[in-house]
């Protein structure tokens, strides 16, 4: 039973973020809604990265990261989370639940008239959920 309960919390806070559609937002709008709707994402500061623009929150009980990659004028233009592969199986649920198919580890939706892409990819060591706006 207490398995159970720690499975369904974790869904619960992992996939919290994915009904809000970030891209398009800007950098102010995303920090105040990480803030008040997801407790459980802190935002990581200590990284820094010259090559990109972007906001990275972190989840150290499920071992999530998201990353919202911004444009010049701070604007989300790609979300980004990395996963461990202990969350896959949950995960693929989720998006199979949540989203209409669009071939393999591809999901696809609509959000006030566009059309927006969700690629998973495995890596080595863990996997990545992808969000964007079909180019």
């Amino acid at each position: 039973m207490t398995g159970l309960f720690i499975l369904l919390l974790i869904t619960t806070l992992t996939f919290n973020s994915d009904a809000q559609n970030f891209i398009g937002m800007d950098k102010n709008q995303i920090m105040q809604i990480m803030k008040e709707k997801q407790h459980n994402y802190k935002l990581n500061t200590t990284t820094v990265n010259t090559h990109y623009n972007y906001l990275k929150y972190e989840d150290q009980i499920a071992e999530i990261t998201i990353l919202f990659f911004l444009s010049g004028g701070n604007r989300c233009t790609l979300v980004r989370k990395i996963c461990d592969y202990s969350n896959i199986n949950n995960i693929i649920t989720e998006l199979n639940a949540a989203y209409r198919p669009a071939g393999k580890n591809t999901w696809k939706y609509k959000d006030e008239g566009k059309t927006y892409y969700i690629i998973l990819s495995e890596e080595e060591w863990f996997f990545t959920i992808t969000t964007r706006l079909k180019e």
